[in-house]
């Protein structure tokens, strides 16, 4: 009998030496996940994406005869300059927090101003005293009752006291607020920033520079009104419009600000928080407790509608990866372990090939677009490592039969679609 279990025991490890390492390393791989608070994104996107960061990382002059080689004019970007570009895990645009700390009798108020983000992540202190003040030390991280901002921003009322001797304000969940930086009321001033300083007005929010008294009142002036917090309307990557940063003029469009920031006068921590090397590393800091991956319409928030989520259709398929379903979809596991974890993506992308559109001129030299949509398809096969260090991007083959007559150049040749080549270059054209 001993001598059969010493062999089982043997075959078991014998089985295990092949068997668990791999199992171990997906295990291993699970559990180790990527971050996209409001300190930044973690999720390295060419995991997934690797033909995108091949086209992005490609040169603009690729001919040695017409100059330099020069990198291409993104080449140098991050996914999330376009993507996500309003980093943190919060919701809510052009607006701030505020929360109301009331005293032992509930006559002697004070009031604390923060970012959205940190707010709806419940980083402050329940409890403070009449000498609480935002302190931001050394590490450049701010701080109210030794509890660090996400964002570095926040402003206090002055203590108020009411002769009872009281030092100890305590914020009630009836009293926190989500509060805007436009003006709210019917009339002529309907929709303008609560700043109402021109030079500062339509600039990126900074709460330090506002002003909040013991009722509660808050005044922006100088303080900015944009303020670009994740809304619920996605979750990680938002369907993005081109002009958000070709659009040329403020507050959108970024020639002015980045001319400016180059100059120094304006930097780019007014309108995009989020923070350089070191600055928002916060030891022993507050740790995020909302872990609804909002943005999907799963949550039952009625504004988390995942209207412009670029990855909603695939955390709410049912890829069979899941624990529950429910009105509002599957919460698909595939999805965060592909995004979150270290665990190698292998993608048969289907992507559309060819924009189509009517364009129609009328007498007077203006266009009208209409009847947008893609024709065609391209596949291609991506893999990405674990870490998104490393990515593999497979041949392109491209499908595509056009829906009118079409000549090579403008000669007699008929085009009749593509033949499936890795490329869409002229010999890739099916003619007669």
């Amino acid at each position: 009998m001993n001598a059969k279990f010493t062999l089982a025991v043997i075959a078991l490890v014998g089985i295990g030496v092949f068997a668990l390492p791999s199992t171990m390393s997906l295990f291993a791989g699970q559990h180790s996940f990527y971050n996209i608070d409001a300190t930044g994104n973690q999720i390295p996107c060419q995991k997934c994406h690797g033909d995108v960061k091949a086209e992005l990382s490609s040169n603009g002059n690729t001919d040695p005869s017409k100059g330099p080689i020069t990198p291409g004019p993104h080449a140098a970007f991050k996914c999330e300059y376009c993507h996500r570009i309003e980093q943190g895990s919060a919701s809510g645009d052009n607006a701030f927090g505020r929360i109301k700390y009331n005293n032992a009798t509930g006559s002697a108020k004070r009031y604390a101003i923060i970012s959205v983000a940190d707010f709806e992540a419940g980083n402050f202190p329940t409890v403070i005293n009449g000498t609480d003040q935002f302190i931001t030390g050394a590490d450049k991280v701010t701080r109210l009752a030794g509890v660090a901002l996400l964002h570095g921003k926040g402003n206090i009322s002055a203590n108020v006291t009411d002769g009872t001797g009281d030092i100890l304000y305590v914020a009630p969940k009836g009293d926190l607020r989500i509060m805007p930086t436009y003006n709210e009321t019917a009339g002529p001033n309907q929709g303008l920033p609560l700043d109402t300083n021109p030079a500062t007005a339509q600039g990126g929010l900074d709460i330090s520079r506002a002003v909040v008294n013991s009722t509660g009142t808050v005044d922006l002036t100088n303080a900015g009104s944009k303020s670009v917090n994740p809304g619920s309307a996605y979750h990680a990557a938002s369907l993005v419009s081109c002009l958000e940063c070709h659009g040329g003029e403020e507050p959108l469009g970024h020639n002015t600000r980045v001319t400016e920031t180059i100059n120094g006068s304006k930097p780019c921590s007014d309108c995009h928080y989020g923070g350089g090397p070191g600055v928002f590393a916060v030891p022993g800091g507050n740790r995020m407790t909302t872990l609804q991956a909002g943005g999907f319409n799963l949550t039952g928030m009625a504004d988390d509608t995942g209207a412009q989520e670029a990855h909603k259709a695939w955390v709410t398929t049912d890829d069979g990866i899941n624990r529950f379903g429910g009105p509002n979809g599957f919460a698909n596991n595939g999805a965060c372990i592909g995004c979150h974890t270290h665990v190698a993506v292998d993608i048969n992308f289907k992507k559309g090939y060819k924009l189509a559109f009517d364009a129609t001129e009328t007498s007077t030299g203006v266009y009208s677009v209409s009847n947008a949509s893609v024709e065609g398809q391209v596949n291609i096969a991506i893999y990405g490592n674990g870490s998104g260090a490393t990515y593999g991007v497979g041949d392109k083959s491209y499908t595509w039969t056009p829906s009118k007559t079409l000549y090579m150049n403008g000669n007699s040749t008929v085009i009749t679609g593509l033949n499936g080549d890795s490329s869409d270059s002229a010999s890739a054209l099916t003619t007669p």
